[in-house]
């Protein structure tokens, strides 16, 4: 798990195993990010496929976490990288959450980074300045992917 912040936008990727420890250091980090950066945000979380799975406790855990800054959020997007009936099954059901306990923002899960990241850039423009493109936010989330896809390999 990795995530990458820029002016007012949070990408946060995702393979593999996440741990309570992972969430703890991920509430901390979270938590002086925004003491550091008080204000609303916009966020991307992108999923790779693993076989993964949470138990209860870290359901409840993550969900609490999402939860704790969706008040400052001013759009979300989820990535299910996942392919197949399987992708489609975790995006249909994480689509139908949303719609049965809606967050305060506009929210949409996806299966493609580069149609997430066409639906938030007029979000990440009125939060971030509009002194880049579509192609610029593209680019970037894609190198920041990148990244984490090296040092998962590593």
């Amino acid at each position: 798990m990795t995530t990458g912040m820029w002016r007012r936008l949070g990408v946060h990727a995702f393979h593999g195993k996440l741990t309570l420890d992972d969430m703890t250091r991920m509430e901390v980090a979270g938590t002086v990010w925004h003491k550091k950066n008080p204000g609303k945000v916009v966020e991307m979380v992108i999923i790779y496929p693993s076989d993964a799975r949470m138990n209860n406790e870290e359901r409840e855990r993550m969900a609490a976490i999402v939860k704790r800054w969706e008040r400052v959020r001013t759009a979300s997007a989820t990535v299910v990288l996942a392919g197949g009936l399987v992708g489609a099954m975790h995006r249909s059901i994480l689509t139908g959450l949303h719609m049965l306990a809606p967050p305060p923002h506009p929210t949409k899960v996806f299966g493609g980074i580069a149609e997430a990241a066409n639906w938030m850039l007029p979000y990440v423009q009125a939060l971030c300045g509009d002194d880049f493109g579509g192609d610029d936010l593209l680019t970037a989330i894609d190198d920041f992917c990148t990244a984490f896809q090296k040092t998962r390999e590593e």
